[in-house]
């Protein structure tokens, strides 16, 4: 009861605070009566919940973070707090016109499987276009552009599927998955040239990618699928969303940039932020890297990177070989898709890097982190929260430098101008530069 008491009177104070009113030692005394009069009222019914809650706190607590430990550890880490960036328009003053275009051709991933239900519309953006995404009752799965031919209604703007179909909220005209109008609901007839420009798409790894070419020309090659991710052999660890503004090839130009890798993630990873490193001749634990780029002779669509990444960890480092080296080999696929197989001592770990450009010097970069069943979940959120610290560190340099299309290159650096000609393979005749996207909707 004497500990009851403490407790209640210790809440006294407490609520001075909130209530901005002056408690004095008689106005306690008081408030200590009454509340003692509350116990020898009400401690009959809530004493021995009370006194069982005192006299077992520790175990309680303990439980209660064993349970919240549990929960973080079954669920997937999600960083950055979600989605980090959004909202920033793109300097105009770091369009150069010796940048290639904004928006190269290619596969870019559009949703994950589990935001496109069935009969559910989806709107989503892609390179400079607004487009409509739609999922029928049989699980077919429909990309078009988002306006309609008829008065230019958004179908992703309360429309909705009706018999495999994505009906406009307007005047109620359908379009099937290949952009075909099915029918009119107040007409008998249909007018030539009322289809709608439909999009390549494809489903896996429990995402959906959407073939973009500016001269609509059909695809040639497809993303990897890894049968392991979808049938649940493969769980995932932690996801990251960033939004970039930088030219999109700026990004996986990080791969044959092999020189930065020494300099700008030298800095332990769970050392804090960068800048608070300035200064400092050498760091006690540090990252140790080599890595070698080349494209890909059998797809010339792809580039291959080993990457040997060591954590130098002082004196114990020589005992430590095992723990302290990991071996990764990256795999860039198109212009938006990069595969990092990481080689961990606990099993293996896949950070799939998708890098969707929705606008001019927009681009939406997306990480999935994940792993073997056998490699605990604490040990990939501790990797994938590591890989995205030091991700960050190239972000804050992206969307401040400028592109030369002639840099001033020594012998230390990788083989970046080879990375250049690569990408530019990606680009066609009617590939749009800067300033020149048509957003008038053909009007």
């Amino acid at each position: 009861k004497l500990q009851f008491l403490y407790f209640i009177v210790s809440l006294f104070p407490i609520m001075d605070y909130f209530t901005n009113d002056t408690v004095g030692a008689a106005e306690i005394s008081g408030m200590a009566v009454m509340a003692n009069n509350l116990i020898e009222k009400y401690y009959p019914i809530v004493g021995p919940t009370v006194e069982m809650i005192l006299d077992n706190y520790l175990m309680i607590s303990g439980v209660i973070l064993f349970l919240m430990w549990w929960k973080w550890n079954n669920s997937t880490m999600i960083l950055n707090g979600g989605w980090h960036g959004l909202g920033r328009e793109p300097p105009r003053k770091r369009i150069s016109k010796d940048m290639m275009p904004p928006f190269p051709n290619g596969w870019y991933k559009v949703l994950d499987s589990k935001e496109l239900l069935k009969e559910k519309v989806v709107s989503i953006s892609l390179c400079g276009k607004k487009m409509v995404a739609f999922r029928t009752k049989e699980g077919k799965i429909g990309v078009l552009d988002a306006y309609c031919p008829h008065l230019g209604a958004d179908l992703s703007v309360h429309g909705r599927v009706v018999d495999g179909c994505v009906e406009c909220p307007f005047h109620a005209w359908r379009f099937n998955p290949d952009g075909e109008c099915e029918g009119i609901q107040y007409s008998d007839t249909i007018p030539k040239g009322s289809s709608i420009h439909s999009y390549d798409c494809l489903e896996r790894n429990n995402k959906i990618y959407v073939w973009f070419h500016a001269d609509n020309e059909p695809y040639k090659w497809e993303p990897p699928q890894y049968e392991k991710i979808e049938n649940g052999e493969w769980y995932l660890a932690a996801w990251s969303g960033h939004e970039i503004l930088t030219h999109i090839a700026e990004i996986p130009e990080n791969g044959p940039d092999v020189a930065h890798l020494n300099v700008l993630h030298k800095h332990w990873i769970y050392g804090g932020d960068l800048h608070k490193h300035s200064g400092e001749s050498e760091p006690v634990f540090k990252h140790v890297w080599k890595a070698t780029w080349e494209v890909s002779e059998e797809k010339p669509h792809c580039t291959n990177m080993t990457v040997q990444m060591d954590i130098d960890i002082g004196p114990f480092s020589p005992f430590l070989p095992s723990l302290t080296r990991v071996p990764v080999t990256a795999w860039q696929v198109g212009p938006g898709l990069v595969f990092l197989h990481l080689h961990t001592p606990f099993g293996m770990m896949l950070m799939s890097q998708n890098c969707t450009p929705v606008g001019q010097l927009r681009n939406r970069v997306e990480h999935y982190y994940y792993a073997e069943k056998k490699v605990p979940r604490m040990i990939a959120k501790m990797v994938a929260l590591g890989a995205s610290r030091q991700f960050q560190r190239d972000c804050d340099l992206w969307e401040a430098k400028t592109f030369l299309p002639k840099p001033l290159l020594t012998s230390g650096d990788g083989p970046i101008m080879a990375y250049r000609r690569w990408f530019k393979q990606f680009y066609s005749e009617s590939s749009m530069p800067f300033g020149t996207q048509d957003d008038t909707c053909g009007w």
